[in-house]
């Protein structure tokens, strides 16, 4: 007897969570399970987190990627987790969507019959990448974005970047000095874009050095640029950090490489952008 199909749809209502945590058959392996789980450690979790359906790492969810069976039977990505449906997670990976879609995995957790496109991984690839740049250039709109050395390295030194971006295609010698000088202010750095890519989100042929100020366009950009960079095998300095994790024990909102000061959200000061004393020297 065939397992009975699993509607995945629940109307237009956003994701039904009864559907995303609904249990499976107890002969179905754990690695495809895709409800949301608890972490078995005595840490209180940061956030919501989720089980890779191929490897059964628990993450948090803003790292994840989830995707969702169509109407017609396609398995596609929903980067946001918005639609409608049970949900199924992967760890940022090519070789991890890949192997899932070779060894049936989105099948069996949705127990019914389903189509993979064989290009999955280019397709998730392709929508963060241009998730980043409409971030980026919506924070360069916001005047929380600043391109160009010397720009970000005084931005940087000035406590008030919260994440930098290298072309991985720029040169080595400007790449290492920004990142010195960004990982010893706990600023994360990240390598998952190139130059003409960067060079978009600013309406120019190309640009090597990025940075962002604090905010919510920055918190949203870190986070798809951790998924961005596992899936492309280009990670920086940035990719082991916990996105989810933003709040202090005294529950104020922060975020790192402000020197432990509550984050503003405002455009950035020209003043402090230009300010450049003291970009080269090394915190004790």
């Amino acid at each position: 007897m065939s397992a009975p199909c699993v509607d995945t749809t629940n109307g237009d209502d956003g994701p039904s969570l009864e559907a995303e945590s609904a249990p499976l058959p107890e002969d179905q392996g754990a690695e495809d399970q895709g409800a949301p789980v608890s972490v078995t450690d005595d840490r209180e979790p940061d956030g919501p987190t989720r089980r890779c359906i191929l490897t059964r790492a628990v993450r948090p969810r803003e790292v994840m990627v989830r995707f969702v069976v169509a109407p017609d039977g396609v398995v596609i990505p929903d980067l946001d987790a918005t639609l409608p449906g049970r949900g199924f997670w992967l760890s940022p990976g090519r070789d991890v969507v890949e192997t899932a879609t070779a060894k049936g995995s989105f099948a069996r957790a949705a127990r019914r019959a389903v189509s993979v496109p064989p290009d999955l991984a280019a397709r998730v690839d392709h929508l963060l990448e241009e998730r980043c740049v409409g971030l980026i250039g919506l924070a360069r709109k916001a005047g929380q974005a600043v391109c160009g050395f010397e720009k970000v390295k005084a931005l940087v030194a000035s406590q008030r970047a919260a994440v930098v971006l290298d072309a991985w295609d720029g040169a080595d010698d400007g790449r290492q000095k920004l990142e010195s000088i960004a990982v010893t202010r706990g600023v994360p750095v990240f390598r998952a874009l190139d130059r003409a890519t960067l060079g978009r989100a600013f309406a120019r042929s190309d640009a090597v050095h990025v940075a962002l100020g604090p905010g919510g366009l920055a918190r949203r950009l870190e986070a798809d640029l951790i998924r961005l960079g596992r899936l492309r095998g280009r990670q920086g300095t940035g990719e082991e950090n916990d996105p989810a994790a933003r709040t202090s024990k005294g529950g104020a909102q922060r975020s790192r490489g402000t020197g432990g000061r509550e984050a503003r959200t405002g455009p950035l000061d020209p003043a402090q952008v230009g300010h450049r004393s003291g970009a080269t020297r090394r915190t004790k």
